[in-house]
């Protein structure tokens, strides 16, 4: 074969290699290292608790819980969470974290009013395995890779038949594509905690809860008057990941959402259970402290963490929070509170950013938005090792 031929075939060949994106090798021989995607996602529950947090009578609890519940079921989590995968499938992210994903169950009839100690068992809604299966039906292959329980309440409910009880579990979530090696995989909860207390309330004669603990709430009689309290844990997840050879500490909160001062304490408090890590750290979550002047946010950063948000085309960054039981025809975010901070490597020089589930186009096909947060995905090419 004449030799400018056997050229003019090189050259189509390269040309061809990189419009397929085909991963190019560097003078070595090495494969050039393929960019770390990651992303974080509120799912949202479906429903706000402000009514719940705000009763002033502890008989108005089983109404308000009765609202809330019947509010997550019309959220239609499962529509909701095909809306999800597909922004998944859309960047294909090594790590995901997710937050707010809860195991939903009920028990009829209930025993928690009595102060009964069985524990609500009926599954009635269980998101991570419905964001499993979403993401199986899109053809995505992920896996569990690291998960805290946050907190785990129980609380009756008024329903036709009389009083059910409510069982609501948080999780918050590492997945790893099937292709990502991970290790060390852990799940912490935070010491500093918020505490709901309930208002008093005046006992009738016949009524015996001295002393009484259901999940999540502690009964105390004062005076003759029943007092309760609700304990929020939160924390957060933590794996090891290796991509192109590099390996990342990844970690996944959610910041506490009904006391700034808490919120802080927590964000110090992972700031300090983080100081001795020497991996590279890709911090994701909802912290619930909108950058750039929440106290939270400035405190992290002031411990050396990168907020890798780089405005582009595809989003405004802000990610919270759609009101209207995610029915607006419009998105109506605000805030910025969905962060994905890096520690312990250089800024890169190439970095992609992009809010996902805010677009009229991303909501499900019963036309809910997915969450009442956006999304955040970040793409970054680190140097060679």
């Amino acid at each position: 074969m004449k030799p400018f031929i056997v050229y003019f075939l090189m050259l189509l060949i390269l040309w061809g290699c990189q419009k397929i994106n085909t991963p190019m090798f560097s003078e070595t021989g090495v494969p050039e290292i393929q960019p770390l995607t990651v992303m974080t996602y509120n799912v949202n529950i479906g429903s706000a608790a402000d009514e719940l947090m705000s009763v002033e009578n502890l008989l108005d609890v089983p109404v308000e819980v009765a609202t809330v519940y019947n509010n997550v079921m019309a959220s239609d989590f499962p529509g909701r969470a095909m809306a999800i995968a597909k922004s998944i499938k859309t960047y294909h992210p090594h790590l995901i974290g997710l937050q707010e994903i809860s195991l939903i169950r009920r028990q009829s009839p209930g025993d928690a009013i009595t102060g009964g100690t069985i524990p609500a068992a009926s599954v009635v809604m269980d998101y991570l395995q419905i964001v499993m299966d979403a993401l199986k039906a899109e053809g995505l292959n992920y896996r569990i890779a690291a998960s805290v329980e946050n907190t785990d309440i129980e609380l009756p409910m008024f329903t036709d038949a009389g009083l059910d009880d409510i069982r609501l579990t948080d999780y918050d979530v590492i997945l790893a594509r099937g292709d990502v090696e991970v290790s060390r995989p852990m799940g912490v909860n935070y010491t500093n905690t918020f505490s709901l207390e309930m208002p008093a309330l005046k006992l009738p004669g016949n009524m015996a809860v001295e002393g009484a603990t259901t999940l999540g709430v502690t009964y105390r009689i004062v005076d003759g008057d029943l007092e309760a309290s609700i304990e929020v844990l939160r924390g957060y997840a933590a794996v090891d990941a290796t991509v192109s050879g590099i390996t990342y500490r990844i970690v996944n909160t959610h910041l506490e959402a009904f006391d700034s001062n808490i919120r802080v304490a927590q964000a110090q408090e992972l700031a300090d259970r983080l100081r001795e890590e020497r991996l590279p750290i890709l911090l994701l979550g909802d912290f619930n402290s909108a950058a750039p002047d929440g106290r939270s946010y400035q405190l992290l950063q002031s411990a050396g963490y990168v907020d890798l948000w780089q405005a582009d085309s595809e989003g405004t960054g802000k990610t919270c929070c759609q009101d209207d039981d995610l029915k607006n025809e419009v998105s109506d975010l605000g805030r910025r509170v969905d962060i994905i901070f890096l520690r312990n490597l250089e800024f890169p020089a190439d970095v992609l950013t992009h809010t996902v589930g805010d677009k009229p186009s991303d909501r499900s096909a019963s036309g809910l938005w997915a969450s009442d947060h956006a999304g955040v995905v970040a793409q970054i090419t680190t140097p060679e090792p």
